[in-house]
């Protein structure tokens, strides 16, 4: 698994097999490829992580990204217990409740966490859509695919091993803070310092400050449980020794939740191990938030049920061609070895006189096994044909599925139609032509009708299919629509 964090000033990447850091590295950047947390130069940054990346002999294209925190939106509320299938509206109307910005403008995830019979906690992320569509073009254009994606501090919460704890993460330009209670991310805060030249000390300032007016906070709205002056203090990135000095926490090292290498500062990459626990089980986690940020339409997919179908019919025509290509070979072996029999004789021939009866025997065995031989010639090209004609199919049906749609099943029938021409031939009968018609039924759910209308669209105008009719298409439940349509392929004519 490879994690990567872009921070403003640096990309740093892991490299985690098992429970164990294979190895960690930093690029520095150039200014003003990344600013405030958003990758504003696509192209370049995505350049740099792969030179990172062949730097160090990485050629997984599969990565666990973080995002900046930074104008991000986090919001936890207590809502009474609710059936699962209520809990994703739940979560968009307590967005829009508590989002003091257009929903349109954020991609938005949640996840429900039980608390009691009675009650469910549930944590919202609110991220702006340039932030997270930058770093999705930026590992496009590494040609990388995302797997998982978290925001940082998220991140930052999983590396405590205490459920009450402070993690406090310091970048070049910018800082996280996090408050967890009872193993739940409370508050996040990611911010930017006022100025890029600031000192060390400057900064210590700015962050204590935060820190500060973050635990008022949430002291205030919390004064049956307060945040206490004994919690966890976890530090990563930079001023961690300053830090651990004036924030006036109980300051504690950074668990070690996976093995490194030698020499390795875990602390520098201490969101590169929050990406990577979220995706590795070491054992009963403490922080039990873990949101995938990653876009819904890029989350990965289940296997289409089309590709599992193809599969099936590559293997049952395997199941009946490999046999009868056997067979057939063996039989074209056996034809080849008695021909040889049959030129021996002739050159016996030539030499002895009385073998004519003896060549004539084998012969008769030659021209039998060569009609065998013909016998199974015959099915094995018509299953090639078949085999070919299905999987065109099936290769149409895949290549105009939307991605939201969901096939439960396909069937075949056919059917014969019979035309009868009103035309005279030359010897004064009518000409009759009988088409034979494989028709394919097709059922499935899609998110809404238009979806469906328009694959029975793509079907009707593609080359292959004719008489696309939609038999039925109802709402099932929300967002989720079943359908079934049928359609024929011609598949052969005879007069």
């Amino acid at each position: 698994m490879v994690t990567l964090d872009i921070e403003d000033t640096c990309i740093k990447m892991t490299v985690v097999k098992g429970k164990s850091v294979e190895m960690a590295a930093t690029l520095p950047l150039e200014p003003g490829l990344v600013e405030d947390g958003v990758v504003t130069d696509t192209v370049t940054v995505g350049q740099r992580i792969r030179e990172l990346m062949a730097e160090h002999a990485v050629e997984e294209n599969r990565v666990v990204a973080a995002v900046s925190g930074v104008h991000s939106i986090y919001r936890v509320a207590s809502l009474p217990k609710l059936p699962k299938a209520m809990l994703g509206e739940a979560a968009r109307h307590e967005m829009e409740r508590v989002t003091p910005v257009p929903m349109a403008e954020l991609h938005t995830s949640w996840q429900a966490i039980s608390t009691s019979d009675v009650e469910t906690v549930m944590c919202l992320v609110g991220l702006p859509r340039n932030t997270i569509d930058a770093m999705l073009e930026t590992l496009r254009q590494a040609g990388l695919e995302c797997q998982s994606m978290d925001v940082r501090p998220l991140a930052l919460a999983r590396v405590a091993d205490e459920k009450d704890a402070i993690i406090v993460n310091v970048q070049p330009a910018a800082f996280d803070i996090v408050v967890t209670v009872d193993g739940i991310t409370q508050l996040l805060r990611s911010l930017t310092f006022p100025a890029g030249d600031m000192s060390a000390s400057d900064k210590v300032a700015v962050i204590k400050e935060e820190l500060d007016r973050t635990v008022t906070f949430y002291n205030s709205g919390h004064k049956e449980r307060p945040i206490a002056e004994n919690v966890a203090l976890f530090l990563g990135g930079e001023l961690r020794e300053l830090l651990a000095e004036a924030l006036g926490y109980r300051a504690k090292p950074l668990p070690e939740w996976l093995s490194y290498p030698e020499g390795l500062d875990a602390g520098e990459y201490a969101v590169n191990v929050g990406l990577a626990l979220q995706e590795v089980k070491v054992g009963v986690s403490l922080v039990r938030v873990s949101v995938n940020v990653l876009p819904e339409a890029y989350l990965p997919k289940r296997r289409p049920i089309m590709e599992v179908v193809s599969w099936i019919f590559v293997l049952a025509a395997v199941v009946v061609l490999v046999p009868l290509a056997v067979l057939t070979h063996s039989e074209v072996s056996e034809t080849s070895l008695l021909q040889a029999e049959v030129d021996k004789a002739h050159v016996q021939v030539e030499i002895r006189q009385g073998t004519q009866a003896m060549l004539a025997e084998l012969q008769v065995k030659v021209d039998e096994l060569k009609v065998v031989r013909d016998v199974f010639e015959q099915p094995l090209q018509e299953c090639e044909a078949q085999r070919a004609k299905v999987n065109g199919d099936l290769s149409k049906v895949t290549s105009l599925l939307p991605a939201t749609v969901d096939l439960s099943s396909i069937s075949y029938s056919r059917e014969i139609a019979i035309e009868v021409s009103t035309q005279i031939t030359q010897v004064g009968e009518e000409s009759t032509e009988v088409t034979m018609l494989l028709r394919m039924l097709v059922a499935g759910t899609a998110p809404d009708e238009e979806t469906v209308l328009s694959y029975a669209r793509d079907l009707r105008d593609s080359d292959r299919f004719a008489n696309v009719v939609l038999l039925s298409m109802g709402e099932v439940e929300y967002n989720e629509w079943s359908f079934s349509l049928a359609t024929d392929v011609q598949e052969g004519e005879a007069e």
